[in-house]
């Protein structure tokens, strides 16, 4: 008797398996590509990214058109467009245009912190934006510290307001750092003749790369008794990354936003560095506070805000970071380089003198220029 049991279990089981692997077959056999139908739509939407500095900072804004995710990102500035800054005063200044195509600015327009101000824009297809008058934030001053923990280096800033009013906080960092190429070049190429390199003009060992910032990086006390910002995490650099070989420096940048602002900014963020998964913030509409005055449902990108500016630059030298760390990179991917055959014609780049004369088909070994950094030593360099 039990051993029908277990032959009835067994045909059961084998007709359910038999029945999965049917329907499988019929899903995938049902299968097909979805290329969904979108509406072509016009998205050359105008962006507006800068600060009304009643400081003693420059006032910069750069204007750019949106592209298409489909197409090839390309830079698309506003250019020949009339930027103005305008007080409830009555006051106007007038933003130049820069040398950089969608760059407009000048120095220290020497406002008075307690007006508020908007931007106003008139493009050369004679369309004008305007934006609401907004108040201006003084940021107070912070410090700038770090740690080394692991192999890391980690940069932290402390800030507080005595009188409670910045609460909403924003943070932008530029890093520049001085490297050298992994071999020094002795040679090059010049109308397709091996002549020697005149030092130290021709030299092209050092180089200094500078990055701003990618993330938006914000910050509140809204929550809190005190208006003190303590120990705000900034970036982080790894000591096997080049930045950490010879000298790094960090400058950050502080300002204070509205709750306005900050909600702006902080939905800004969800939309582009917290998509991805079912558990993210699903992408929302961005609502500035600029906008056309001929077509109120024409959207425009950007959050005009109006305040001072406070910063603090950071230089670290490898003689501060631990030894071991020197051992972290891999650097063997330009000594192999030199075992390659390299064909009549192909680049390459001569380094070490005679009687050693090697060249190696990885240019960026002997070049520093080709890891994007360039010769231009930093002023503030130590």
């Amino acid at each position: 008797m039990k051993s029908k049991v277990y032959n009835n279990a067994n045909i059961s089981l084998k007709l359910a398996l038999s029945m999965l692997a049917g329907l499988c077959v019929f899903m995938y056999a049902c299968k097909e590509k979805f290329i969904p139908e979108i509406k072509e739509i016009n998205i050359n939407y105008l962006v507006v990214e800068g600060l009304i500095n009643t400081g003693t900072d420059s006032t910069i804004y750069t204007l750019s058109r949106t592209f298409k995710l489909n197409n090839k990102p390309i830079e698309a500035p506003e250019k020949g467009a009339i930027v103005q800054v305008e007080s409830d005063a009555g006051a106007t200044y007038v933003l130049p245009a820069l040398v950089k195509a969608g760059r407009y600015g000048r120095p220290a327009l020497g406002l008075d912190p307690t007006k508020r101000y908007r931007l106003r824009i008139r493009t050369t297809d004679k369309r004008e934006y305007l934006s609401d008058f907004v108040e201006s934030k003084t940021s107070p001053p912070f410090d700038l510290n770090y740690n080394i923990k692991d192999t890391s280096v980690n940069f932290y800033v402390d800030t507080h307001d005595p009188s409670g009013k910045s609460i909403y906080y924003q943070h932008t960092y530029e890093e520049t750092w001085e490297y050298d190429s992994y071999f020094r070049s002795y040679h090059k190429i010049v109308n397709g003749v091996k002549v020697d390199r005149i030092f130290p003009q021709d030299d092209v060992t050092t180089c200094w790369r500078t990055l701003k910032s990618g993330n938006i990086l914000l910050a509140t006390t809204n929550n809190l008794s005190d208006d003190h910002l303590a120990d705000r995490a900034i970036t982080s650099v790894s000591g096997k990354s080049q930045k950490m070989h010879i000298e790094y420096s960090l400058l950050v940048k502080q300002s204070v936003l509205t709750r306005e602002g900050f909600e702006f900014y902080d939905a800004l963020r969800k939309n582009t560095e917290s998509v991805g998964s079912i558990f993210d913030a699903q992408p929302s509409l961005l609502f500035g506070n600029i906008r056309s005055t001929s077509d109120p449902a024409e959207i425009i990108i950007g959050f005009i805000s109006a305040g001072s500016v406070t910063q603090k630059r950071f230089i670290i030298q490898s003689k501060d970071m631990p030894s071991e760390w020197f051992n972290l990179a891999d650097n063997s991917i330009c000594e192999e380089s030199l075992k390659y055959l390299i064909a009549p014609g192909d680049p390459f780049i001569w380094v070490f003198p005679p009687p050693r004369e090697v060249r190696t088909p990885l240019l960026y070994c002997g070049d520093c220029r080709l890891l994007g950094g360039n010769k231009i030593r930093p002023s503030y360099w130590k």
